[in-house]
């Protein structure tokens, strides 16, 4: 996606600014409620509110440290997305304000140029480095949290290929500014609650193989989670799990939509070998080359795993 506005560009238009809502994708993710509070808590002179179309899950909700994220009744002067490459995943926030959308941040490989602004670096390995370097001039603790947050969630902890020598450095200018980094890890990648020890034990036993073990796959029905009582939330972990078995080079998880049966979401993550960005595109969705999602409508799960296998077919032959 070409830019139209330069990062110093996104920088006036913020500081210039007040009474802001700041949108973030459907089933958020740690770097979108990061980089939204990451921009609200360096300007807290302003009127800033984050907006999530769907409930941040509990594992999360430390980001956002109580604060409301539900669509408002209030107008807003200005409206901006973060982290959100295509207008769509913002749910019904996006279709609220569709015509108002005056600035885009973003860091995809695939996305629409939606907003009036579009500002994105697709070398980058989450949108929280790009708020960083916005509001670097800015930052206090409670900011440096949430983008910490951001960028350590999307690197898988900084472990991912896309970590750059950049990625650390911020890294280590947000521990300096008075990011928790202990903390904020311990919250995203330990000190699991138990449903989600029940989703991973859920998902061995659901595991299949493909492609002589280089592909695996596990699938969730709404039916399994109800009666292993889980939900979409003690799943977020599990998109991880199947990229770490040896061997495997693409991991994909199929699972029902909890509010929407008959619709399945389909999450994969890769190494280096297989672009799973370019499948999950066949799947109207998209992403980054190492981790993306999609989503299938079948009527049962085992037709939803067979279109999901024919889009992998379709790259993979």
């Amino acid at each position: 996606m070409e830019n139209n506005i330069t990062l110093e560009g996104v920088r006036a238009l913020l500081d210039s600014w007040d009474d802001i809502l700041i949108i973030t994708h459907c089933n958020p993710d740690a770097d979108t409620v990061g980089s939204a509070f990451g921009i609200k808590r360096a300007y807290p002179e302003k009127n800033i509110r984050v907006v999530c179309a769907e409930a941040i899950p509990d594992r999360l909700k430390f980001i956002a440290d109580g604060e409301p994220t539900h669509i408002p009744e209030e107008e807003y002067a200005h409206v901006m997305t973060v982290d959100c490459a295509q207008l769509h995943l913002t749910g019904e926030a996006g279709k609220r304000y569709a015509d108002r959308i005056e600035l885009k941040i973003d860091h995809h490989r695939t996305g629409d140029p939606y907003a009036e602004y579009n500002y994105a670096e697709e070398t980058t390995g989450s949108a929280g480095e790009i708020v960083y370097k916005i509001v670097k001039d800015r930052l206090n603790k409670m900011s440096a949290d949430a983008l910490y947050a951001a960028i350590s969630s999307d690197t898988g902890c900084f472990r991912y290929s896309n970590v750059s020598a950049d990625t650390h450095r911020v890294a280590a200018e947000l521990i300096e500014a008075g990011a928790d980094h202990s903390h904020i890890n311990e919250r995203l990648f330990e000190n699991k609650p138990k449903a989600e020890i029940a989703a991973t034990r859920l998902a061995l036993n659901n595991l299949e193989y493909y492609y002589e073990g280089r592909v695996a796959l596990v699938s969730f029905t709404n039916a399994q989670k109800e009666e292993n009582g889980i939900d979409d939330d003690a799943l977020g972990a599990i998109s991880s799990l199947t990229r770490e078995i040896e061997g495997v080079e693409l991991g994909i998880v199929v699972k029902e939509k909890t509010d929407k049966p008959g619709v399945y979401k389909v999450s994969m993550r890769s190494t280096e070998k297989v672009d799973c960005c370019e499948i999950c595109a066949l799947l109207g969705g998209g992403g980054h080359m190492r981790a993306s999602g999609g989503s299938v409508m079948a009527d049962s799960v085992d037709e939803a795993v067979e279109l999901t296998m024919n889009a992998v077919r379709e790259i993979m032959k």
